[in-house]
């Protein structure tokens, strides 16, 4: 998706889950969207869970190599790494 697209359908989906929605399953290697919409997070790799826990505490306190390279690569993109 265009950066474009991506906002609107992301606005979407917040105001879905804010609205009407418990809970949201979302698969995705973009950690930018975890950011932004999950509570809680498992990371997997191979068809496995290899880590999961709460977006802060993945996102600040990685464990598993595939979560320290997603963050580490969405950490970059935004020369913060």
């Amino acid at each position: 998706l265009d950066v474009v697209a991506q906002a609107r359908i992301l606005d979407l989906l917040e105001s879905i889950m804010q609205k009407q929605a418990p809970g949201m399953l979302l698969v995705t290697h973009d950690m930018g969207v975890v950011a932004r919409l999950a509570d809680d997070v498992a990371v997997m790799s191979q068809g496995k869970i290899v880590e999961q826990g709460d977006v802060e505490t993945l996102f600040n306190a990685p464990k598993h190599t595939v979560t320290r390279s997603l963050v580490s690569a969405h950490l970059a993109l935004y020369g913060m790494e």
